[in-house]
């Protein structure tokens, strides 16, 4: 189904968006950072910014990447089946609990902040 190559193509971006942020070039793209004043930024190392944005990304383009393989290797098969009825509570508790293991890895991230990216 077309929606699965969708999805794969934002898995492909999300990678590539992690490398940037782990060869420490990536920090203009890191959300409040990038918005911090001049002297608000001169007290981090950006490098180390980038890189730490880049680790929670590894976390969780893991997420995405189990989550569209489950959902191509599992619910799509299911669907042109036509027994989507017989795993529809397995999908939904998988994907659920994929989508929740992304948003705690997202909230820990905002929790952390820049903690350990100063100078």
């Amino acid at each position: 189904m077309w929606f699965v190559w969708v999805m794969w193509g934002i898995v492909t971006i999300s990678i590539i968006a992690t490398i940037i942020l782990m060869t420490g070039k990536g920090s203009k793209f890191v959300t409040g950072f990038n918005t911090k004043s001049t002297e608000e930024r001169a007290q981090y190392d950006s490098k180390k910014v980038s890189k730490q944005a880049g680790i929670f990304m590894i976390l969780i383009d893991v997420g995405l990447i189990a989550l569209v393989s489950y959902i191509q290797f599992r619910a799509v098969p299911a669907i042109q089946n036509n027994t989507i009825s017989n795993y529809g509570t397995e999908i939904t508790i998988v994907s659920l609990g994929i989508c929740a293991y992304i948003i705690l890895v997202a909230m820990i991230a905002v929790i952390r902040g820049f903690k350990y990216s100063k100078k």
